[in-house]
């Protein structure tokens, strides 16, 4: 038996549910938000995101930046953990990375619900 791979159109990107396609998935969103990250940057996701498991949504922080006197760094995190996903000092980029993550979950169920465990 053939399994078929579920693709939906996006803003013209085609997205596979496959859990391995995260990269291309994330990347399309976040296009479609406004935003072009570097490979680099995608890449740091793709590392961190797995470590930031939970239930909440994701959301951005400022924090004051050590790069300068009044400079401004946005991280995305989820909830109330101080693990980031993602940072940088344009709050547009953060922002759409939040708005990409929170979708994409949304999409796939896989945020954590109190009182189940999805690692089966």
């Amino acid at each position: 038996m053939a399994v078929v791979e579920q693709v939906e159109a996006v803003g013209g990107h085609h997205m596979s549910h496959e859990p391995s396609d995260f990269p291309n998935r994330f990347r399309a969103h976040v296009e479609l938000q406004g935003a072009i990250l570097s490979p680099e940057e995608l890449s740091r996701v793709g590392e961190c995101y797995p470590r930031c498991r939970g239930k909440d949504h994701w959301d951005v922080r400022e924090y004051a930046s050590v790069t300068g006197v009044g400079a401004r760094e946005y991280r995305v995190v989820r909830g109330t953990s101080t693990l980031d996903v993602y940072r940088t000092t344009e709050r547009e980029h953060a922002s759409a990375v939040r708005a990409a993550l929170n979708e994409l979950e949304l999409q796939d169920g896989r945020t954590e619900k109190p009182g189940q465990n999805n690692d089966s």
